[in-house]
């Protein structure tokens, strides 16, 4: 043990070294002054897979030293030394010979195209070992489909058959194509917003906003769930990584609300749904908001506001759930003590950082520069956090831990290139366009519902960005030809891979929630089910509402829609958790989801008379519920 520690530490402090040195040298292509791209895209490539197969040996050596060997850890031993030989050799060929592949592609040598496959098994062996089966299984499958697509019986899908090394080109050795073509957002938007999401994180920002959401939870009922909702919405806003956020945040957030009376399953679901708020909320939307950018060519900022007024209404959503379900379970308001201290000492740097690095991506700076000045605000204004200034062991593991993450999002981009070249050099995307308008009907709410499903489905299993890119790249061309504009059908597809990750029978956010709080999967899935559902609307708000999406250029035309859909929230949660003042009959209930359901017909249609039906049965309901509500203080007595 004690030399398997020995080494841990080793491969640490390499992972470290090399990971420094990889920051330094995107800081200095920031600057310009490193002039070949497609070399400068190789190299980050080759050390994002060196410091990927380190951190697969380290987590496996955790595994070694806690006594947690068997068959399976022997198997995912052998899978990782080779996946390292392969992807690091690969890559390793890539970037040595960038200059020369890209002058003769795509007539390569039988050495090079050997290589390029090589390196391609490498990477999915990596992305098998940090992703999954599943993802990694999709990816093979596609890129097969690249190769062997000549071989489909159905005309519409048949490819033509390509020559190995035109195929390989845009998979694995064309530094501007494939794996390097989505690794390119990693490098130059991502990278430094992550680091400097870590270094907030290190400095002490989570304390603080769980102390700010304690001062709102004193004056709310069940307010032990807002320093959850406030904590873990502003800390994934940053982060943008749902799972990763519920461990972080839930550490604190999940045993504050038990202890406050909340259930176990509600709870989980509370900080899972919170920390999922993350991936929608600017600035950094999460992975997947630059992809989008990407795909649609126009700078990341304008997703960002584009998503602004939705992500908003998100988080009312959410709220009306937990207040609606407090009320329901006559949890109370907090009344834990308050580090004021800690707020206003911590509040600066935060401030400072945070609005630096906005008011940058607003003024179209790219997002390396903005994220390095946050960095440098950050790392300048907590020394002057007097007691709460972190220590130097807090920021080293504060780097560390955002090396990793960004390692791993890395790889994912890389692993999932392919994917997406293939679907967009043979023209998959338009091919099953055409497959599904001669399969689904002419009809804009079933097909918005049928892409729902499909994005929900996708979603269970696989990362957001991933769902989102496959369902993109798979329906949006199918929206799009339904009339639906490019940035409503990214959006609704983004939402709802979003949402997947609550989504039974998978939900990897509540699984994560439910083992910091106790509780059961399919409850915390369940509860957090139901405050999720408060949110669907959102998406068929803004496609059949645009102006939901024109934030800073908004008109009083957005008001009707944010006020309807505020309504429906509430509406929502009632039905879902049965309580209005008092609890309510299962008939009031059916009663409250007829004026939902009347109110989102509405929504969709913009016909005056059921306008007139939303509003007079959601009056003779309150007037109802609030003429009755004695029964329910004569019961309690």
């Amino acid at each position: 043990m004690t030399r398997a520690r020995r080494i841990r530490s080793a491969l640490n402090s390499l992972f470290l070294i090399i990971g420094a040195a990889l920051t330094i040298y995107i800081g200095v292509s920031v600057f310009g002054l490193i002039s070949n791209s497609k070399v400068f895209y190789a190299t980050f490539v080759f050390l994002v897979m060196c410091m990927a197969s380190l951190h697969a040996f380290n987590e496996l050596l955790d595994q070694f030293i806690a006594g947690l060997t068997n068959k399976i850890w022997r198997i995912r031993s052998g899978i990782a030394v080779i996946a390292a030989i392969l992807a690091v050799g690969g890559s390793g060929y890539v970037r040595f010979h960038a200059l020369r592949l890209d002058a003769i592609h795509p007539f390569f040598e039988t050495f090079d195209v050997t290589i390029g496959i090589l390196f391609i098994v490498g990477v999915m062996l990596l992305n098998f070992l940090h992703w999954g089966w599943l993802l990694t299984s999709l990816i093979v499958i596609i890129v097969l489909y690249f190769f062997f697509g000549y071989l489909v019986p159905y005309p519409i899908l048949k490819l033509p058959e390509y020559d190995v090394g035109f195929v390989i080109h845009y998979l694995g050795l064309g530094v501007s194509e494939g794996m390097f073509w989505l690794a390119r957002l990693a490098a130059d938007k991502l990278y430094f917003l992550v680091i400097f999401a870590a270094i907030l994180l290190g400095v002490g920002m989570l304390k603080m906003v769980v102390e700010i959401g304690k001062v709102t939870g004193r004056h709310v009922q069940g307010g032990a769930a807002f320093p959850a909702i406030i904590g873990s919405g502003i800390v994934a806003s940053v982060m943008g990584q749902a799972v990763s956020n519920v461990v972080l945040t839930g550490r604190l957030t999940i045993p504050m609300m038990k202890s406050h009376g909340y259930r176990k399953d509600m709870a989980g679901a509370i900080e899972a749904v919170a920390s999922t708020s993350g991936q929608i909320m600017p600035p950094i939307l999460g992975l997947a908001g630059f992809i989008i950018a990407l795909f649609l060519n126009v700078p990341y900022i304008e997703v960002a506001l584009a998503a602004l007024i939705p992500a908003l209404l998100f988080l009312s959503g959410t709220t009306f759930g937990v207040i609606t379900c407090a009320q329901s379970e006559r949890l109370q308001k907090m009344q834990d003590e308050i580090d004021y201290n800690a707020i206003w000492r911590m509040l600066p740097t935060f401030l400072a950082s945070f609005t630096a690095v906005v008011v940058l991506l607003v003024g179209y700076y790219s997002p390396a520069i903005a994220g390095i000045v946050g960095i440098s605000l950050a790392l300048g204004l907590c020394v002057f956090q007097g007691r709460y200034r972190p220590k130097l062991r807090e920021m080293y593991d504060a780097f560390l831990d955002g090396l990793i993450i960004v390692t791993l999002l890395s790889l994912l981009l890389v692993a999932i290139g392919p994917l997406a070249q293939t679907f967009l050099t043979t023209n998959l995307s338009n091919r099953l366009a055409i497959v599904l308008v001669q399969v689904l009907p002419d009809s804009k709410i079933l097909l918005l519902v049928g892409t729902m499903v499909v994005s929900l489905f996708l979603g269970m299993g696989l990362p957001t960005p991933v769902a989102y890119v496959v369902v993109s790249l798979t329906l949006v061309p199918f929206l799009q030809q339904g009339g639906i504009e490019a940035i409503l059908a990214h959006f609704f597809v983004f939402y709802f891979a979003v949402f997947s990750t609550l989504t039974p029978p998978v939900a990897v956010s509540a699984l994560a929630a439910a083992k910091l709080s106790g509780g059961t999967f399919l409850g915390t899935a369940k509860d957090g089910m139901k405050l999720m559902l408060t949110t669907f609307i959102i998406p068929y708000g803004f496609v059949y509402h645009p102006e939901l999406l024109s934030f800073p250029d908004v008109t009083w035309d957005v008001i009707p829609p944010v006020l309807l859909i505020l309504c429906l929230q509430w509406t929502s949660s009632v039905v879902c958790y049965g309580y209005f003042f008092r609890d309510l009959t299962w008939t009031e209930r059916w009663g409250y989801l007829s004026v939902t359901a009347i109110g989102f017909s509405y929504l969709i249609n913009d016909r005056l008379f059921e306008l007139i039906a939303f509003l007079i049965s959601l009056i003779l309901m309150v007037g109802w519920t609030l003429s009755t509500r004695e029964r329910q203080v004569v019961r309690d007595v």
